[in-house]
């Protein structure tokens, strides 16, 4: 199951290292004779300029920041707020070994939702994370863990719990030609438990090879948002289940960097099963295959071409809200997440990355892309029943910062049938 409350949480790690670097940089220039070490004693606020007075507090172990907060995903509105950050580092190293991070935002139809969240890098390969929030529509308690070194091993291996409940979530019914006019909102309040090891299928290879076990217990209900209808009014259907699915996942990789992409090619397959004789209220089968390919243009890879598609087909009798959904941030970019429901998918996006501005700021690359884009996508209940005259088009640009390996962070315009849509995100490579 997706996380549907991803967009309204920062990959902080990434975030933190990206507004870290030029916000000490300026401070730098700013103040040659100063350095920003914790033995020291910091200039007189007055000489440092008021904005980064505001955002940059350097502590006598790691650093406190100031970040506002701005989310525009198509289904919630306008979000906004202010998340303090404290990043703290190991005690001898320039590591980064804990992340405390609270936030108060506010949205029109949610009102105020505070979140505290923390991040901890016991060392290079693993890391926790863990977050609660709440407003008064939604809740969200989550723990996460990874490791991919499993014990000193070549296995990796995935931990994660989650409570939560979303209330912003669209259903139009089910099918390629689904009607605007029928989009209704509906509540998921779900428990799940996920775990997942995985291990190279030989030495030195980019395969590997993955199994994950997932319990989830759904409820849906009838969602809050004023002027829409609510899902049981036009689609009266099942409101509780419990799945209990296997999936197995054979993964390509030979990327650069799995968020900074500039070259390589990622391929993914994977089969998923849920049976009522092992622990779960519906049977179905889900498959599933995702491509991407970078390619270079130039030996600076200042150009690069990105290219992705996605192939998801599902058999059996899952619930609507368990089947393939077409829009949003990662798949077609001109419609909220769920604009389009059925048994399948198949979207194709293309991009060519242009970057604009570059500049090696306090030891770390920064650039900047202006990045046009295209896609392609339609559901289906089979393959045999995709018809052209469903194909949605996009297109759009994308406006992208990166820092080398660790961070990207875009905001995405993509038009299509149904007019504008904005995506803010972190840490999506695509």
């Amino acid at each position: 199951m997706k996380d549907h409350l991803k967009g309204r949480r920062l990959l902080l790690a990434a975030a933190v290292l990206l507004w870290t670097a030029p916000l000490r940089a300026q401070i730098e220039n700013t103040l040659p004779d100063t350095e920003l070490v914790p033995s020291r004693e910091l200039p007189p606020r007055e000489e440092i300029p008021g904005f980064l007075r505001w955002m940059l507090h350097p502590l006598r172990r790691g650093m406190m920041l100031n970040i506002p907060m701005v989310d525009t995903d198509p289904n919630r509105g306008l979000e906004y707020g202010v998340m303090p950050v404290w990043v703290i580092p190991e005690e001898n190293g320039d590591r980064i070994q804990q992340i405390h991070a609270p936030s108060l935002t506010y949205n029109q139809d949610f009102g105020l939702s505070p979140c505290y969240r923390y991040y901890l890098y016991p060392k290079e390969e693993s890391s926790l994370v863990a977050d609660a929030s709440l407003n008064k529509y939604e809740h969200e308690i989550l723990a996460q863990f990874d490791d991919k070194t499993f014990l000193g091993s070549h296995v990796d291996g995935s931990l994660r719990g989650q409570w939560a409940r979303n209330a912003s979530q669209r259903y139009y019914g089910l099918g390629p030609n689904s009607s605007r006019s029928s989009q209704t909102n509906y509540t998921e309040d779900y428990l799940q438990y996920r775990v997942t090891f995985g291990l190279p299928v030989a030495a030195a290879s980019n395969w590997r090879f993955h199994a994950s076990d997932m319990l989830t217990g759904d409820k849906i209900g009838n969602g809050p948002l004023p002027g829409l209808p609510t899902y049981s009014s036009k689609f009266p259907t099942t409101n509780r289940q419990i799945i209990h699915a296997d999936r197995f996942i054979l993964d390509y990789d030979s990327r650069d960097s799995v968020i900074t992409t500039s070259r390589g090619a990622f391929l993914q397959t994977f089969a998923e099963y849920a049976a009522k004789n092992f622990g779960s209220e519906v049977d179905y089968s889900r498959y599933g295959l995702e491509a991407r390919y970078f390619r270079p243009n130039n030996a600076e890879h200042t150009m690069v071409t990105a290219a992705q598609v996605q192939f998801e087909q599902l058999v059996g009798n899952a619930p609507f809200w368990l089947q393939p959904r077409m829009g949003g941030k990662e798949n077609l970019r001109a419609y909220g997440s769920g604009r389009y429901t059925d048994r399948g998918l198949l979207v194709a996006n293309i991009e060519q990355r242009f970057t604009v501005y570059k500049e090696k700021m306090a030891g770390i690359s920064t650039e900047f892309e202006v990045d046009p884009f295209a896609g392609i996508g339609t559901v289906f209940l089979g393959p045999e029943h995709m018809a052209r005259r469903y194909a949605r088009p996009v297109v759009g640009i994308a406006t992208r910062a990166v820092a080398r390996p660790q961070v990207v962070g875009s905001v995405d315009v993509g038009v299509g049938q149904e007019g504008v849509a904005v995506f803010m995100d972190i840490n999506y490579s695509f």
